[in-house]
């Protein structure tokens, strides 16, 4: 299973359908809607603990299963040397969650999660102006997640799991778009599997009051791929459909999240939790095989901060609210069109129905705001000459909704 298509920028450049970097945070409706505040959730965490943070789940001393998808609409309006481009709109994407979590004796506890924590998405009009840039991208990851928890104390526990990285990458664009010149169009396409891991700790400082930390490992994706180009050549006649091998290395970063929870009162909690992304990883991707050339990226360490609330206004239904500040790591200096810079401000709200004393369902819906931003890209001049080119993003704006079925056994 392991072909993919070599246009890795894809993957490292610029980011997610909604957030800085390429990362995902979207792993169920709660979490969503409560701005990822449930990193050092111990009594109040849910079977997603899995991925907030495993270690969660030692204090559960039942089986939970729970199932979920985000649905994330990203779009902004785009400049290319300040001339306006056709906005940038690639459509809805589908983020599926699974988790599954068991005592099993002893103090230990079992954990499973389906979820995606890389992604990326962008779609422009054909032959607009950085379309050898790209012209149509999509990049899939889903990582499998099986993790061993275990309750040292009343109040501390500890977690690791392997997490299984799977990817899949899409790229289409045309090298060269001048009329009189080329009319070219290049497609990229395959997949590939790795392996890192997480580990976790979850300390109750008081019966209300709990911290949590997780680390994620580095996962480094070897890819090897193929590519086709065909199309109309600089001699103005359709030229010979070509194929290619490409190899690089994808990196997926690592990354520390630290959280505090609070149960205030008996209705009312709250949650805060802060993510470090080592995306200074990120800073090239080498090309080999029939494109020997490196794409500098240089992107910076950032952080991600966010915080959530919910209160339990009737023993059936509970409000949340969240707030998350993304911090974007590219450069201005370098950079690709796989989606537009620029920090993101997330606000999101969201509703749980108690069906049953042991079946809930979550609903979320969380807006984006990017900043204003732009980078240089490299392009082609009208003489065909190599030239930076000035992409610019405003009006940024993704929707997400959210839902998720929980049932405790």
């Amino acid at each position: 299973m392991k072909k993919l298509v070599l246009a890795a920028s894809a993957a490292f450049a610029a980011c997610v359908v909604n957030a800085a970097g390429f990362g995902i945070y979207e792993a169920s409706a709660r979490g969503n809607a409560l701005g990822d505040s449930l990193v050092g959730a111990t009594d109040e965490s849910d079977a997603s603990a899995v991925y907030y943070n495993p270690a969660g789940i030692a204090f559960k001393n039942r089986a939970q299963f729970a199932v979920g998808s985000s649905f994330i609409n990203p779009y902004c309006d785009i400049d290319v040397d300040h001339v306006a481009q056709e906005r940038m709109n690639p459509g809805w994407f589908v983020i599926p969650t699974t988790f599954f979590t068991t005592p099993i004796g002893g103090g230990f506890s079992f954990g499973w999660g389906n979820y995606t924590e890389y992604g990326l998405g962008s779609h422009y009009s054909p032959g607009w102006d950085l379309a050898e840039d790209t012209q149509k991208t999509t990049l899939r990851q889903v990582t499998l997640n099986p993790n061993l928890a275990y309750k040292i104390t009343d109040w501390w526990s500890v977690s690791a799991g392997p997490r299984i990285s799977w990817i899949q990458f899409e790229s289409f664009t045309q090298p060269y778009n001048k009329v009189g010149l080329a009319n070219l169009r290049s497609h990229l396409k395959g997949d590939d599997w790795d392996i890192g891991y997480n580990a976790a700790t979850t300390v109750k400082l008081t019966e209300d009051v709990s911290l949590g930390l997780i680390y994620r490992s580095q996962i480094r994706h070897k890819i090897k791929g193929h590519f086709t180009l065909e199309g109309v050549g600089p001699t103005g006649l359709p030229m010979p459909t070509q194929h290619g091998a490409e190899g690089a290395l994808l990196t997926l970063p690592r990354s520390v999240v630290l959280g505090i929870n609070w149960r205030a009162t008996e209705k009312w909690r709250l949650g805060a939790a802060f993510t470090w992304t080592e995306w200074s990883s990120v800073k090239n991707i080498h090309f080999r095989g029939t494109h020997n050339k490196t794409l500098p990226l240089n992107w910076e360490n950032t952080g991600r901060f966010g915080f959530g609330t919910e209160y339990d206004l009737l023993d059936w239904l509970t409000v949340r609210g969240g707030y998350v500040y993304d911090m974007d790591p590219s450069s201005k200096h370098y950079g690709t069109t796989m989606i537009p810079a620029g920090d993101r401000h997330i606000i999101s709200s969201g509703l749980g129905f108690r069906i049953t004393q042991d079946l809930w369902l979550d609903f979320g819906y969380s807006f984006i705001r990017m900043t204003n931003d732009d980078r240089f890209v490299d392009g082609t001049g009208l003489t065909g000459a190599p030239q930076k080119k000035r992409f610019s993003s405003h009006n940024g704006v993704s929707h997400i909704l959210s839902a998720t079925v929980r049932y405790t056994f």
